[in-house]
């Protein structure tokens, strides 16, 4: 009787193990990423086979946001961190990264094939608002996630070739869309088009440098510089500057109007950009 007490004991002890290691083999994946857009580059090629944690929501700037407490509970758990180079990384995100998380910045990885532009001083982050550069994430996103979860690779092969398809087939409509242009250049207030403008064929003029506050000087020779071009109108997100942006639109004889740089509905996105563009410049 006390052998078999003990065998008992010994089974109720050791369940937990293996009940703990069947449901750590059952759990998804955990993918942290910074931006809205990198997320639906995630859900594109993984579905529902892993969790997104997205460490900068919606409404919030790319530049200088916090994460919350809950963020960084949530953050600890991910098995791999898709940095993509935007400020918020450097000085709130990076130093959160626990040990058993792999780091994939792409733009390092992006770097590899497409130089970063220069925005005074400073690296433009914005890759991600050039199509052509997010068919080398894809690559990226598809390579890591088969080598984490190499059960699936064949179906996050097949989900990126699907996504890359879809990329080149809006590249293809918005160069056609925007071939007749006869003024190819814009101005914006925060330098956040400037990949989209290179691989388009446009050239964008800003207010603001990459980190740095606009000042009268620089003002003025934007304006001026808009004015000698042709250009009526400023672009401005949300997240940045909305009421200034406005009054320079009336300085301009025009209006600012709304891009939205951070939609989670990527590719209409795309179009939508390139559609607002042609109608307004």
């Amino acid at each position: 009787m006390k052998k078999f007490i003990n065998l008992l004991i010994l089974f109720l002890l050791i369940s937990p193990i293996y009940a703990n290691g069947q449901v750590e083999q059952n759990e998804k994946p955990v993918i942290a990423v910074s931006i809205v857009p990198q997320a639906t580059f995630v859900e594109k090629i993984a579905q529902d086979k892993v969790d997104i944690v997205t460490m900068i929501p919606k409404g919030s700037s790319p530049e200088n946001y916090e994460p919350t407490p809950q963020q960084r509970i949530e953050f600890e758990k991910a098995d791999i961190y898709f940095a993509i180079g935007v400020p918020s990384e450097e000085h709130s995100i990076l130093d959160m990264v626990a040990n058993k998380t792999k780091v994939i910045d792409l733009s390092k990885e992006v770097e590899k094939d497409y130089p970063a532009i220069m925005i005074g001083d400073s690296r433009d982050p914005h890759i991600w608002l050039s199509p052509k550069r997010v068919l080398l994430m894809v690559d990226v996103i598809e390579r890591e996630l088969s080598s984490l979860d190499s059960e699936n690779s064949d179906f996050y092969k097949a989900n990126a070739q699907s996504f890359k398809d879809e990329l080149n087939q809006v590249i293809t409509k918005i160069e056609d869309n925007l071939s007749t242009l006869k003024n190819r250049n814009f101005l914006v207030f925060h330098p956040a088009f400037s990949y989209f403008a290179q691989d388009f064929d446009l050239n964008m003029l800003s207010l603001e440098e990459e980190g740095k506050e606009v000042t009268p000087k620089s003002l003025v020779e934007v304006i001026d510089r808009a004015k000698s071009l042709g250009i009526k109108n400023i672009y401005y997100q949300a997240e940045i500057a909305a009421e200034q942006s406005i009054a320079y639109g009336k300085e301009l004889g025009g209006e600012a109007i709304l891009l939205d740089p951070l939609s989670a509905n990527y590719i209409d996105n795309l179009e939508i950009m390139a559609n607002t563009l042609k109608e307004n410049m």
